[in-house]
């Protein structure tokens, strides 16, 4: 499908997805239990839900960084203005 529709497809494994911090890549050291909705990192601090930061962790593993160096994201394509 993603061939179909002109879109880059990359595979990444999904083992540790919910353990690993998307921000620092620390893991934790036990399973998260699926009752826990919150994933925070004792190495760096960060407080995320559990689901946003496996997607996250999935970008940065697919090479896809969702923030820049700044922690916001780049600036999208400038737009025409017609003169």
């Amino acid at each position: 499908m993603g061939r179909k529709h002109g879109r880059d497809v990359r595979l990444v494994h999904p083992a540790h997805t919910t353990m690993d911090c998307a921000t620092c890549g620390a893991r934790t050291k036990h399973a998260l239990p699926l009752a826990m909705r919150t994933y925070a990192c004792t190495s760096c601090g960060v407080v995320s839900p559990r689901d946003k930061n496996s997607a996250r962790v999935m970008l940065v593993r697919a090479g896809w960084n969702p923030d820049g160096v700044e922690g916001v994201r780049p600036p999208g394509p400038q737009a025409q203005v017609a003169a």
